[in-house]
């Protein structure tokens, strides 16, 4: 897993904070001069009606400048949430090439063997072992532990490991590259402080 600097986690969030904070700040300003050329216009003509013109006629600017600038925290929430997306697809990009990479290096027979070690007191003659298309490390592996297994490849598993299917105890072990990538998604989206508020 590519690991992310607090420092620089930090600087994105704030980055984008700050710009976020600017455009709000000039909105908020537009609006106020905007709200208060109308507020005089409106105690003007009010003046002439009533004070209860002038109350609804407030109430009604204000509404308005609320909701345009509740719109505009919404776009730009949306905009954050965009480039949180995609910084979160660069890094794990980054992770699966670097995990197919793994899976052409010596270390990645070690991750193998204890992969089939993990579940090989779990599981009974009748297994069926799957790997990805082509992953000749996995099925010399697999073959070598388990004799007796079926061996099949799936194309589901893009980058390596296995599932183990055992039907007798209907049990099925999902220990692929391409799940533990998956899962560390959640992770990442809970402790990369990227968080929208």
């Amino acid at each position: 897993m590519i690991k992310q600097s607090p420092a620089k986690t930090k600087r994105f969030l704030k980055a984008i904070n700050n710009a976020a904070m600017q455009k709000c700040n000039d909105i908020a300003r537009q609006i106020e001069e905007t709200t208060q050329e109308a507020m005089l216009i409106a105690e003007e003509e009010a003046s002439r009606e009533g004070h209860i013109k002038v109350d609804i006629a407030k109430a009604k600017i204000e509404a308005a400048a609320k909701a345009e600038v509740a719109e505009y925290e919404k776009s730009k929430k949306v905009e954050i949430y965009k480039k949180r997306n995609r910084y979160c697809q660069t890094v794990f990009t980054e992770a699966e090439e670097k995990l197919h990479t793994f899976t052409k290096s010596d270390e990645y027979a070690s991750f193998l063997k204890h992969s089939i070690q993990t579940v090989s007191d779990k599981v009974s003659e009748n297994l069926a072992i799957c790997f990805s298309v082509g992953d000749t490390a996995a099925k010399g592996i697999a073959r070598k532990a388990f004799p007796n297994a079926a061996l099949t490849e799936d194309a589901s598993i893009q980058i390596g490991g296995y599932i183990f299917k055992d039907e007798a105890n209907h049990l099925i072990f999902n220990d692929t590259l391409d799940t533990r990538l998956a899962e560390q998604l959640d992770w990442f989206l809970l402790n990369c402080n990227l968080k929208v508020e």
